[in-house]
Formats: structure tokens, C-alpha cells, sequence
């Protein structure tokens, strides 16, 4: 086995099981290290969706909240809690199956299917 191939398995799969440990920091951190080498497109694109996965959720829950804010200082706001409360089931529901989905390639990147 190749020792570049087996490091790179091993780097793509922590950059989407970093969820565990160091969620958006890990994938960030090795799409900008991996930005300075070019022959790492396979890291540089792992990390770059691994990143992406991970921030979704936050960037989607801080869209709810302005979405609930700009909705509670209009004059209208009888539905501003159940839409917030729909928003963020949809965020929850969102960010569940992106964990999965995080969790399911670093399984495939660690035994080599990519």
C-alpha cells in the first residue's frame, strides 16, 4: 500500500469525522494547508465539503434567527414563534442527517472507496 494513498484516506476521513472533535475547525484548517499544495486535490476537496457539511447547520440556525428577529419587530407577529419554531425543527432535521452523512464518509474514506 502506498504510504501517500494511506495518509490521505487517513486525512480526508478525520476531516469529516472531526465532527466529533473539532467540527468546522479540522476541515478548515486542512482546506487552507492543502490550498498551499497542489497535488493535494483529493485532501483539498474532501476538507472543502467536509467544511461545507459542517458549517451549514450554524450558517442555516443564524438564517432562522434574523429570520425571527426582522419577523418580531414587525406588527404582525402571531406567527413569528411557530415559524421559528418550523426554521429550527428543519435546522435540527438538517443538521442530523449532515452528521450522518459526515459520519458515513469518513467511514468510506478510512476503508478506501471513495
Amino acid at each position: 500500500m502506498n504510504t501517500n494513498s494511506f495518509t490521505t484516506r487517513i486525512v480526508n476521513a478525520l476531516s469529516y469525522l472531526s465532527i466529533f472533535f473539532l467540527p468546522v475547525i479540522f476541515p478548515l484548517i486542512v482546506w487552507v494547508i492543502s490550498q498551499a499544495s497542489d497535488n493535494q486535490t483529493s485532501i483539498k476537496s474532501n476538507a472543502r465539503k467536509a467544511f461545507g457539511t459542517q458549517v451549514f447547520p450554524l450558517v442555516y440556525v443564524i438564517f432562522a434567527l434574523l429570520v425571527y428577529s426582522i419577523n418580531s419587530l414587525q406588527q404582525f407577529t402571531t406567527h413569528a414563534g411557530a415559524l421559528f419554531g418550523l426554521l429550527l425543527t428543519l435546522a435540527l432535521l438538517i443538521a442530523l442527517l449532515l452528521f450522518i452523512y459526515n459520519v458515513a464518509m469518513g467511514v468510506k474514506m478510512l476503508i478506501g472507496r471513495e
